[in-house]
């Protein structure tokens, strides 16, 4: 591991993130002077490692390594010459200020930056899978012996596969397969989809696997997911020798193809995510048209699916290096203004930060039910901050719309008997503390934890202003378990977890009797249910238009009526329903069941009878109202003047299809 000393990078990447001052032999990054539990830094995790491009227009990087540790020194000319970065070095080192303490997870060890690859390019030639091993080894070490010896043996194939190949950037092919697996090794998944990840370009790309290889060196689970990543690409490759399709229509089946293939075996997408992380973080080596179009179909595609599964910490990074190189010029500008608004309110943020952690350190009864309480700053990903603005058509002027401060409790493993020691209530006391030094704002708090959404996310969201008397400073307060904060990063991936843990009823890890050693696995069979119920929408809109709808026009349903924005309500047994944003009681009928839609005359919303063109919100109560007598043709004329009002597609298609039958 390179030395701080050594490291030459663009003035923005060189105020945000050093290298380890000793290295830990596995090409990780530490962030030590954004030193809170700031998601952007993970951004740069491809950044730096990758050499990837600041943006899409800059084509004068240069980089040379030295040894084999990922020593490396990297410069981009175009921070010189280009004037949109050169300045920002001064703002960004006035972050550091702020923010005290160390990048965590929820372990307790420090969230590193993990480099794309450590394999120098000097020693490309003298590639070897003992020491890729050596270099994956310790990312994937939760793993048990047994489960390591397999996941050597995956990449020992793996590299037999792809010896000879080279990638657009002239490294060996083997490197991306490593690095997917390294990825799903840092979200510590099960021994099987790392396997997955290290294979899963072997059969598509060689000669020399093949799936039934697969299934009987590594068992079945191994294979279909191995299948479910290569059946996707491989057939947009045959279409495009056999059949006279445009290059949209063969890009559509393959993603129709992977979103069926994923309602199979959900850990399908979790591999294709990584898959999909690490060329992202590699995008520089593209044409500049392909880097614009690969960009675009993460943001539309895959960072939703990253947010439908929970993985907000895949979901943050895919979006912000689609937006670097989608939209290069408001990317910058959105960092410097978060760097000036910091700039303007420091001392302000200081403050409030060490108000509230002595509030917290002092609170005898959070004392006696926890281990402990951590107080991090957060500072939002320049995506969503983006985003934000753009919805709210204003501009970015309040603290609070860039940082939080966000409250990590890690209770005691024996409480929970009571409803007073409950993790959730000791969330509510925290919210308490937190209302009782600083005046909240109304109807600004967010209960996420007694109505959680829909992907699992739990959470206490509030906004106070910390000092009345002297200005308006507004400022977001989070407050989460840690067992909440490590479902809010990794999503379903925690339930594919490598580490041999269960949770028990009450809500903290105890050991199954196998292992002693990792973090909890927090999701029962409802909870996998609740998180992944709109796979099961997929599967039903496959059998509900086949034959009626092309491959291009399912892929358009899907990311519009479950990739794009939406809205959750609950059905009067407290289900959770997702529904597209705009999307009325008309789609909820339908989406119940045909006949309920059929037979509909009226809908309730949170007790109050309504028109079936009402439009829903978040949280609202839905109950339809139906007429058993009602015929089919009356239920058509009565329906088709509602036509124009259904939002989904599967709704319309229902309603046409009784017209037809009539």
């Amino acid at each position: 591991m390179a030395s701080a000393s050594s490291l030459s990078v663009p003035v923005e990447c060189l105020n945000i993130c050093k290298l380890l001052s000793k290295g830990d032999g596995n090409g990780r990054y530490e962030c030590s002077v954004l030193s809170c539990a700031w998601k952007a830094p993970r951004v740069l995790t491809g950044f730096l490692a990758s050499t990837a491009h600041p943006s899409p227009q800059c084509s004068s990087f240069s980089c040379g390594r030295n040894g084999r540790r990922n020593q490396f020194k990297s410069r981009c000319k175009a921070f010189d010459i280009g004037g949109c970065y050169s300045s920002e070095d001064s703002d960004f080192a006035l972050l550091g200020r702020f923010f005290k303490s160390r990048l965590h997870h929820v372990a307790g060890k420090k969230w590193q930056l993990s480099s794309s690859s450590s394999i120098s390019a000097d020693t490309f030639n003298e590639v070897s899978p003992e020491s890729l091993w050596e270099d994956l080894k310790p990312t994937v070490s939760y793993l048990s012996p047994k489960e390591l010896e397999l996941v050597h043996k995956a990449l020992k194939l793996a590299f037999e596969a792809h010896d000879g190949q080279k990638r657009r950037s002239g490294e060996p092919f083997i490197i991306h397969p490593v690095e997917v697996a390294r990825i799903l090794g840092e979200l510590e998944l099960d021994w099987e989809s790392i396997a997955a990840g290290l294979l899963h370009d072997t059969v598509e790309d060689t000669n020399v696997v093949t799936f039934e290889r697969i299934e009987e060196e590594f068992g079945p689970i191994v294979r279909h997911i191995v299948e479910g990543e290569t059946k996707v690409s491989k057939l947009g490759k045959l279409k495009c020798k056999n059949e006279n399709e445009s290059v949209q229509d063969v890009k559509a089946d393959d993603l129709r193809q992977m979103f069926l293939a994923m309602t199979e075996e959900v850990r399908v997408i979790i591999v294709k995510l990584a898959d999909r992380l690490h060329n992202m973080r590699t995008l520089s080596h593209m044409p500049l048209h392909k880097q614009s179009s690969i960009a675009m179909e993460t943001l539309q595609v895959f960072a939703p699916l990253a947010k439908l599964l929970g993985m907000y910490q895949i979901k943050s990074e895919l979006e912000n290096l689609s937006f670097m190189y989608t939209n290069a010029e408001d990317y910058a500008k959105v960092k410097r203004r978060v760097a000036d608004l910091y700039k303007e309110h420091e001392k302000e943020l200081e403050e409030a930060n060490k108000i509230l952690k002595k509030k917290i350190e002092e609170d005898q009864f959070l004392d006696l039910l926890s281990v402990k309480t951590e107080v991090r700053a957060v500072c939002k990903e320049p995506y969503s901050i983006y985003r934000a603005v753009l919805k709210s058509k204003g501009s970015i002027n309040e603290v609070n719309q860039i940082a939080q401060l966000r409250i990590i409790i890690q209770p005691k493993p024996c409480i929970g008997v009571g409803p007073l020691c409950s993790p959730q209530q000791i969330c509510y006391h925290v919210l308490g503390l937190v209302h009782g030094i600083w005046t909240p704002i109304p109807r600004a708090m967010k209960d996420y934890i007694a109505t959680p959404k829909p992907n699992g996310y739990q959470s206490l969201h509030t906004t106070v202003i910390p000092f009345l008397y002297e200005s308006m400073f507004r400022l977001e307060v989070q407050i989460r378990t840690e067992e909440m904060d490590l479902i809010a990063e990794r999503g379903i991936a925690a339930h594919y977890s490598g580490r041999v843990f269960v949770t028990g009823l009450v809500g903290h890890a105890m050991p199954n009797g196998r292992s002693t050693r990792g973090k909890a696995v927090c999701l029962n069979n409802a909870n996998i249910a609740l998180r992944i119920g709109w796979l099961n929408a997929i599967r039903e809109w496959q059998e509900e238009f086949v034959g009626n709808m092309s491959s291009r026009e399912f892929v358009e349903t899907i990311t519009r009526d479950l990739l794009g924005s939406c809205v959750f309500v609950f059905t009067p047994r407290g289900e959770i329903k997702n529904l597209p944003k705009g999307a009325t009681a008309i789609d909820y009928a339908y989406m119940i069941h045909t006949e309920i839609g059929n037979k509909m005359v009226a809908a309730k919303v949170n007790g109050n009878l309504v028109s079936p063109m009402h439009v829903l919100a978040n949280a609202e109560v839905v109950e339809i109202i139906t007429y058993n007598a009602l015929s089919s043709k009356s239920a058509f004329q009565r329906h088709k003047q509602w036509l124009q009002h259904a939002k989904t597609r599967s709704a319309r298609h229902k309603i046409m299809k009784v017209g037809l039958v009539l």
